[in-house]
């Protein structure tokens, strides 16, 4: 009895003994496999499988190509952004016409003529801004409006000196066209449209000699050209040339020397010559 229990024993060692090994080498094949796998380059099918196995997290890191992300964690691709064409504001304009006198026989008379067309040929020679906004008011603007209501669409002094005032000092010496011929003409008067032509400047002078040239013209209206061309006159002498002694200063004179010249012209053409010589 006693010998069956110990042959018992021993055989269930035995069968013990042999799982143990038998899951060792099991064990050990596969820690070889895995080793070999590590240092195998992957195959083209492994790589494809990777790909679709990517977690959204792991998609989410790869930085994109264009957009942003919200505070709640989604993604929001952004609309590429197509650039605007900012066109350069023209600084085309018509010149007035000169018309130089025909019977010219003194050569410094005839250059200061000739000056005066090159000025008139060349505003921008002495700076100034080009801008959209001013040709959409010289297009509003021009030609004046008969007692403010004509084909340029404003019908109020108000609105009319509004647009001007704005033209008149947006630093686009094609403006200097309008003032003139608003104030000369006598659709507006006062110090604002005088004092915008001063400081334009030379530009203005080509627009301004005819007004005081116009024996047809109302002195009254004459004399607000004197008086911008006697104080553009003076701050830019040098630029304006012979302009001031064979054009301006002969024709102050010439009103200063008649019987009785009008109140108002007498007395800018005075003003004017005495700052003048």
């Amino acid at each position: 009895m006693k010998s069956r229990i110990y042959w018992g024993v021993v055989i269930l060692v035995l069968l013990l003994f042999g799982g143990l090994m038998f899951y060792v080498q099991y064990d050990l094949a596969q820690f070889r496999k895995g080793l070999k796998a590590d240092h195998e380059e992957p195959k083209p099918d492994d790589v494809e499988v990777k790909k679709k196995e990517e977690t959204p997290e792991e998609v989410l890191e790869q930085p994109p190509a264009q957009g942003h992300l919200h505070e709640d964690g989604t993604f929001h691709e952004d609309t590429p952004h197509v650039p605007i064409e900012i066109k350069t504001p023209s600084r085309d304009y018509t010149p007035v016409k000169v018309k130089i006198p025909e019977d010219l026989t003194d050569p410094d008379v005839k250059a200061a003529w000739e000056r005066l067309e090159y000025i008139a040929n060349n505003i921008w020679e002495w700076g100034g801004v080009p801008s959209h906004r001013a040709v959409e008011l010289i297009a509003q603007l021009m030609p004046p409006p008969d007692r403010f209501s004509g084909p340029s669409g404003h019908s109020d002094a108000e609105e009319t000196i509004n647009l001007l005032g704005e033209l008149a000092w947006s630093g686009d010496p094609r403006a200097a066209e309008v003032v003139a011929t608003y104030l000369c003409e006598g659709r507006v008067g006062g110090r604002g449209p005088k004092n915008a032509l001063v400081e334009m400047g030379v530009p203005a002078v080509p627009y301004l000699v005819p007004y005081m040239l116009d024996m047809e013209r109302r002195p009254l209206l004459r004399s607000r050209a004197i008086e911008v061309l006697g104080q553009i006159a003076v701050r830019h002498r040098e630029e304006l040339g012979g302009i001031v002694e064979h054009i301006i200063i002969p024709r102050l004179e010439a009103i200063l020397s008649e019987e009785e010249p009008d109140y108002d012209e007498g007395k800018d053409a005075r003003e004017a010559l005495a700052n003048l010589k």
